[in-house]
């Protein structure tokens, strides 16, 4: 597990979320951008703080609408990856979804994101649906997105559907350990 401290995206954190953004997408988010995400209906962000100025290395942002979550975006600093941040950030996204008693959690990934998809699958989504050319990438071309969701009664009993204990039971048993 990461030692990184989560909390809600606090205004000051904008810019630096803006930059992480820039540095893992090819279509970046301005920080004006992620202003007007964070300002609509139902609309949350994340931040992870590390290092001995608790600086932001990461960020989720989602949103939830009626009895949905949508992870709208996830990054985390490239010399941060493969600490257990932005499994951290993913466990905290859908922890609050639970509470808030969503009955679907989804998001878009690029179809070939290797380990985003790795985490997504550890944490019980399974693919959905594709999107064609979803994504822009560098040079003008386009990368298809897979829709993954997890189920609601995964979220909401934190039981996976093989009857596994669910994410939210795994992170509250790893939080004590």
């Amino acid at each position: 597990m990461s030692a990184a401290a989560i909390e809600p995206v606090a205004p000051r954190d904008i810019e630096r979320v803006a930059a992480i953004h820039e540095a893992c997408f090819d279509d970046a988010w301005s920080g004006d951008m992620i202003r007007r995400v964070l300002g609509t209906a139902g609309a949350f962000g994340l931040v992870a703080r590390a290092g001995a100025d608790l600086s932001v290395v990461a960020f989720a942002l989602a949103r939830i609408a009626v009895d949905e979550c949508e992870l709208l975006s996830l990054g985390v600093a490239p010399g941060r990856r493969r600490q257990g941040i932005g499994a951290a950030l993913l466990d905290a996204a859908m922890e609050r979804a639970a509470i808030l008693r969503v009955r679907h959690f989804f998001l878009e990934v690029g179809e070939f994101n290797a380990p985003a998809r790795r985490l997504y699958e550890s944490r019980g989504l399974k693919v959905v649906g594709r999107r064609a050319g979803y994504y822009a990438i560098e040079g003008g071309a386009a990368m298809d997105a897979l829709t993954m969701r997890c189920e609601s009664d995964f979220l909401a009993a934190g039981i996976a559907p093989d009857g596994r204990q669910g994410t939210c039971e795994r992170r509250a048993m790893s939080s004590r350990s």
